[in-house]
C-alpha cells in the first residue's frame, strides 16, 4: 500500500510531543529523551486507566499497560496539537521528535483505537471483559494461562483503546501508541521540533556532551508553527551551509 505517500493528508512521519511533567519542563523532558535516546511509557492512557489503578494492580502488570503517546498528524499541522485545547488535560507543548512511521511500525507501535461510547454496549462489554480478566489475581491467572502467548498482545490491544463520545472526541489527534518504552538511535530521527529553532541551537549546546551536540546539529530543527514552505526553506539553507 504505497499509494498514500502521494497525499498530503497522509504523513510518512510519527511526532512525539513532550509535556510538562512534575517538576519538569517539556523542554527539559525534551533534553532528557536526547540525552536517555529513549521515551519512557510513564503512564496509561486507555479507557482502562482508572481500573488499572482501583484495582490495585503490581507495578510490574500496570507497566505491560503504559504507553508512549504518538500523532500522525502533518508537520505542518502540529501546531493544532501545541495550541491550547479547552477540556483538555494533557498540555502538549512545541517540543518532541519526528520519526519515520514505517520504522515505528517494524517495531511494533499501532493506532489508538477509539469507540464510540453510544454503539450498541461496546462500551461496557470491552469494561466487563477488562474485569473479567483482570479483576483479581486469580482471574489474572486464569487469563495468564488460558491465553498462553497471546496474553501480552491481548493487554497491548487493550492499551489502545478509548471512547469517543458527546464531551470527550480526540480521535482527531490521529493518535498511534507503542507499548513500553521507546529506544531509539539519534540517527534514526526525522527532525527535533523546537518552539524556536534558533534559539534552541544558541541556549541547548551546553546541556550535552560535544559528541553528543554534534549528532543534534546534524538533525533539522523544526517549528511545530511552520507551513511546508518554510520547512523546506530552513532545511534548504541547512544544506547549503553544511556544504560550505
Amino acid at each position: 500500500m504505497k499509494d498514500h505517500k502521494n497525499r498530503d493528508d497522509f504523513s510518512r512521519f510519527l511526532v512525539h510531543l513532550c509535556r510538562d511533567y512534575n517538576s519538569s519542563t517539556a523542554l527539559e523532558n525534551l533534553r532528557s529523551i536526547l540525552r536517555m535516546k529513549k521515551i519512557e511509557a510513564r503512564n496509561p492512557h486507555c479507557l482502562f486507566h482508572k481500573k488499572i489503578k482501583d484495582i490495585g494492580f503490581s507495578k510490574v502488570l500496570q507497566k505491560r499497560f503504559n504507553t508512549v503517546c504518538l500523532t500522525e498528524v502533518p508537520l505542518n499541522q502540529i501546531q493544532y496539537l501545541t495550541n491550547e485545547i479547552r477540556g483538555r488535560q494533557i498540555k502538549l507543548k512545541p517540543y518532541g521528535l519526528v520519526f519515520w512511521k514505517q520504522d515505528l511500525l517494524d517495531c511494533g507501535a499501532n493506532p489508538a483505537v477509539y469507540v464510540n461510547s453510544q454503539a450498541n454496549g461496546l462500551r461496557e462489554f470491552l469494561l466487563h471483559e477488562f474485569d473479567r480478566h483482570f479483576e483479581n489475581q486469580k482471574q489474572y491467572r486464569t487469563f495468564r494461562k488460558e491465553y498462553d502467548d497471546e496474553a501480552d498482545s491481548i493487554i497491548e490491544y487493550y492499551s489502545l483503546i478509548n471512547i469517543i463520545s458527546k464531551n470527550v472526541d480526540f480521535s482527531w489527534e490521529r493518535e498511534w501508541r507503542h507499548s513500553g518504552d521507546l529506544k531509539f538511535e539519534l540517527n534514526e530521527l526525522v527532525a527535533i521540533i523546537a518552539d524556536n529553532p534558533q534559539r534552541f541551537l544558541r541556549n541547548q549546546k551546553r546541556h550535552f556532551s560535544p559528541a553528543r551536540w554534534k549528532q543534534i546539529l546534524k538533525l533539522p530543527i523544526i517549528s511545530p508553527e511552520w507551513n511546508y514552505e518554510q520547512l523546506v526553506e530552513d532545511l534548504t539553507i541547512r544544506l547549503w551551509e553544511s556544504q560550505t
